[in-house]
């Protein structure tokens, strides 16, 4: 399946938002269709067999939520991925655990969605239909993927309760509150070790190239200083 002859089910009360899913992925190469309601979205997930489906929980009438449990029970080929303005970190779990392949929350980068679309489209060519980690058969590589999945949701969602933090700060506690979570929700603590050392091997790497690019950004002026 070329990733370019996609089609993708946007499923959003706002007219707005899909509009704009809908003119960008379009211009990606992708084949888009939308649908306002719950309702309206279970009827068009019966009658098509979608690639993959951007899903909002907060819609009329039947919920995201249900949608999704829906959609996974039914249309197993369909990829979903939430994009919600719902930024609490239990739901995004809850949505992964559900059956969603990413969480996504809005207001969001359209090249975040793109990477996600994209993402979802090549785990289907490369490995078929998904599955749940909890399902028999998968292996421990594939759990390992899937729980850094949920992790990166639980730091996604705290990410959003800390704005009011920059920098440095900000990331530490992301860190800290997401394993707090992640031991709350019985998440394997092999599985919250690895995703915290990777986290941190990440800062000390971003750390490392500010420090550099900083003393790059002093030379300059030092050496006119002395020369002065």
């Amino acid at each position: 399946m070329s990733l370019k002859q996609a089609t993708v089910l946007v499923v959003d009360d706002e007219r707005s938002v899909t509009d704009l899913l809908c003119e960008d992925l379009g211009e990606e190469g992708y084949s888009c269709v939308t649908a306002d309601t719950g309702e309206d979205a279970l009827k068009r997930l019966s009658n098509n067999n979608f690639d993959v489906a951007l899903l909002d929980l907060k819609l009329p009438g039947i919920s995201g939520m249900d949608v999704l449990r829906e959609a996974v029970s039914t249309c197993p080929a369909t990829a979903v991925i939430i994009v919600s303005a719902v930024g609490d970190a239990q739901t995004a779990v809850e949505a992964m655990k559900i059956g969603a392949v990413d969480y996504i929350t809005k207001p969001f980068e359209l090249e975040r969605v793109n990477s996600s679309v994209e993402a979802a489209l090549k785990a289907k060519t490369v490995c078929g239909d998904k599955s749940s980690p909890q399902e028999e058969g998968t292996t421990a590589n594939d759990e390992e993927i899937d729980w850094t999945r949920y992790l990166d949701a639980i730091a996604e969602g705290v990410e959003t309760r800390l704005d009011f933090l920059t920098g440095h700060v900000m990331t530490i506690t992301i860190i800290e509150r997401t394993i707090d979570i992640a031991r709350s929700l019985d998440i394997p603590e092999d599985q919250i070790e690895k995703w915290a050392d990777a986290e941190r091997k990440h800062i000390e790497r971003v750390n490392i190239l500010d420090s550099l690019l900083e003393k790059l950004e002093q030379s300059p002026a030092g050496a006119n200083s002395r020369l002065d």
